[in-house]
């Protein structure tokens, strides 16, 4: 693709379901190699009120991800596109498992008896 070119995604739900069928394979892969557990992903919408239609303005891809006994969310925007849906997801799936090992460790928590699946997830 040169300078001047643009790829057509379609429409933003249409590129976050095909996000969402290219990214749900990777995240449930490589984590669980390395002691992760992938909770949940879903997507957010974010729409210009101003318009009586309600225009999708941006969209983000949001995952909860169990990790070493703690709980984590990850967010990033997935729209206005800059690669295909399974490029994106790719990055996606990446970047949250650099983040998810080079976090810096957490003390466990100090009240004796806390569940940490009841916790708040930590945003990476």
């Amino acid at each position: 693709m040169t300078g001047g070119e643009r790829v057509r995604h379609g429409s933003p739900q249409r590129y976050a379901e095909a996000f969402l069928r290219a990214a749900r394979p990777a995240l449930e892969d490589f984590p669980v190699c390395r002691g992760a557990r992938l909770e949940s992903l879903d997507v957010e919408y974010l729409t210009d009120d101003r318009e009586a239609e309600g225009a999708v303005r941006a969209v983000s891809a949001v995952a909860a991800v169990t990790f070493r006994g703690r709980r984590f969310s990850y967010r990033r925007g997935i729209w206005p596109p800059a690669h295909p849906a399974s490029t994106a997801a790719a990055i996606y799936a990446t970047v949250l498992e650099e983040r998810l090992l080079t976090r810096p460790r957490l003390r466990p928590p100090s009240v004796s008896g806390t569940d940490p699946a009841i916790e708040p997830p930590v945003e990476l």
